[in-house]
């Protein structure tokens, strides 16, 4: 693949950013992009871990540290680890990846502003495609109707078991008509 910018070298730099849902792609020769990261139009990836833990923590430093002697909570932050992978919010910052699903927990106060920077929200979308969700969402209703069905029956809730039998068929007959 040739550089997008000379289209005379071959391309090993390829940079992808996505901020507020706006991409841009770039497959770049190394020094196209050397040209493009120096004029401010790419950024490498070291300078965006530095504002991943706090893009403030510069200002407070040099205003809050030197003016009223009040330290940054990095300390307190840096210390806390997360229980499953043991990863430090430093290292999350530095890397900018998480170890482990259970970080997100672990570090949801200082991952929480970020998150809602970079993709506009916190709450996860999922990676399924809009063509398959409905299918998706069908199965685990249908998951969910035959645990309540199950929790009528031990109940012996009869009536209860009997209006959930009957949408579970229904579901089943659509997964069906749709498969075919």
């Amino acid at each position: 693949m040739l550089c997008e910018q000379c289209k005379k070298r071959t391309a090993t730099v390829f940079y992808n950013e996505n901020i507020n849902g706006k991409v841009r792609s770039f497959s770049l020769c190394g020094e196209c992009a050397a040209k493009m990261r120096e004029k401010g139009d790419i950024r490498e990836i070291t300078s965006m871990s530095g504002s991943f833990a706090d893009p403030f923590s510069q200002l407070h430093d040099e205003f809050f540290g030197g003016f009223f002697g009040i330290p940054l909570q990095k300390t307190l932050t840096a210390q806390k680890k997360c229980p499953t992978c043991s990863m430090t919010f430093a290292e999350i910052s530095k890397s900018g990846r998480v170890g482990c699903p259970d970080c997100y927990t672990a570090f949801q106060s200082e991952l929480r502003p970020t998150l809602r920077s970079i993709h506009g929200t916190t709450a996860h979308t999922g990676a399924v495609p809009a063509r398959h969700r409905a299918k998706q969402e069908r199965n685990e209703r249908l998951k969910s109707l035959k645990k309540q069905l199950g929790d009528a029956i031990s109940q012996e809730n009869y009536e209860q078991a009997a209006a959930l039998r009957d949408e579970i068929r229904t579901l089943q007959a659509e997964k069906e008509k749709e498969g075919n």
